[in-house]
């Protein structure tokens, strides 16, 4: 399996459309994105520039979608959802994972300060 680990600015770039619509199409199976959803890009929260269902143009895409809304203390269901990722071959798998920028830090839920 690859698996690759992305943020929202991540999935804004245009490359990563073109090169997700491509392994939709060639169904690559072995492939899983872990997308970080803690709604952060560069410029500070998603809301400025990126409002879009994640989850619905990877769908659109050919891909399977499992969503993990609780990423912070949920490492059971990450778990779970790696597995079910790994059951499917016959296209990729992305795989949302709602977290909380700096979790368990002074500076949690915020973009300030190092990253």
């Amino acid at each position: 399996f690859t698996y690759v680990i992305c943020g929202d600015g991540c999935l804004q770039e245009g490359i990563s459309s073109e090169a997700s619509s491509l392994a939709g199409h060639l169904r690559l199976g072995k492939l899983i994105v872990l997308y970080d959803d803690n709604k952060i890009q560069i410029d500070g929260s998603t809301d400025l520039a990126f409002t879009e269902d994640v989850c619905k143009r990877y769908e659109a895409y050919g891909w399977q979608t499992i969503a993990v809304t609780d990423g912070d203390n949920s490492v059971d269901k990450l778990e779970a959802a790696i597995e079910r990722a790994r059951a499917e071959t016959s296209r990729p798998t992305l795989i949302k994972v709602t977290t909380t920028i700096g979790f368990g830090s002074a500076k949690e839920g915020t973009a300030g300060g190092p990253r």
